[in-house]
């Protein structure tokens, strides 16, 4: 028998490796794009896919780190650490930062396989909602952003 939480380990796994029912993983979307296309400013006050893609690991650290029982991690949302702007366009940068959200992907999967169902209706410590909205609502996030990443990738 199937479990939630297994079940939201399943949505999560397959919004980075697929298969996903609307069109591509955030993997396929993240596959190829070369550094230029990635700090390229689609128009003034606009975010580039580097930007998208720091925000959303900037979330799921603070997820990873509330799993770990961190709950003195703090963002402030439109900080520097939320929205980067001040940063290297080089291709260096750019291969760190996709090599640590593929890390940071093992580290949450790790994470979720030792979650239980029980845990999905705990309040997560210092928020006031639980678990299963924390999870759901950063897999929602991905999606969200991956769709604004293979928009501006074309």
């Amino acid at each position: 028998m199937s479990t939630e939480i297994s079940r939201i380990q399943k949505t999560f796994k397959h919004s980075w490796t697929g298969p996903m029912w609307h069109g591509a993983n955030l993997k396929e979307i993240l596959d190829c794009i070369d550094y230029q296309k990635a700090f390229r400013k689609p128009a003034a006050g606009s975010h580039n896919i580097y930007e998208l893609v720091a925000h959303m690991l900037c979330w799921r650290k603070f997820v990873l780190e509330h799993f770990k029982g961190n709950t003195s991690y703090k963002v402030e949302l439109n900080s520097e650490l939320d929205w980067p702007t001040q940063y290297e366009t080089t291709e260096a940068n750019w291969k760190n930062t996709i090599a640590a959200f593929e890390q940071n992907q093992i580290e949450l999967e790790n994470a979720l396989s030792n979650a239980t169902d029980s845990q999905l209706q705990e309040i997560v410590p210092g928020k006031e909602f639980n678990w299963y909205i924390f999870i759901h609502g950063l897999i929602h996030h991905d999606i969200y952003h991956s769709a604004q990443i293979a928009i501006l990738k074309k």
